[in-house]
């Protein structure tokens, strides 16, 4: 499984994914997280944590609520959410 098909999943499953100081933070439903998709994750946490990091719009935990707030980037050649990255508008 590449990480593109690892964010589809978690975001599938209804998994939110938070930066908590050095290290991933997980919310799910009960029951959701299995030990294969655990290590999956464990294999792919620098680069969750990244896309957490940088605002990647596919882990954005609160989509529907933040998606005004979407933009491109062009340095990260991805949308971004602007609330997850707590920029401020001009």
């Amino acid at each position: 499984m590449t990480i593109h098909e690892l964010v589809t999943e978690l975001r599938d499953r209804d998994v939110k994914i938070f930066d908590e100081g050095h290290a991933l933070k997980l919310n799910a439903p009960r029951g959701i997280i299995t030990p294969q998709l655990l290590e999956l994750i464990t294999c792919y946490s620098a680069e969750l944590l990244y896309l957490v990091r940088i605002g990647d719009v596919r882990v954005c935990p609160s989509r529907w609520d933040h998606r005004p707030r979407w933009r491109y980037s062009p340095s990260a050649q991805l949308f971004v959410c602007c609330a997850c990255r707590q920029e401020t508008t001009a």
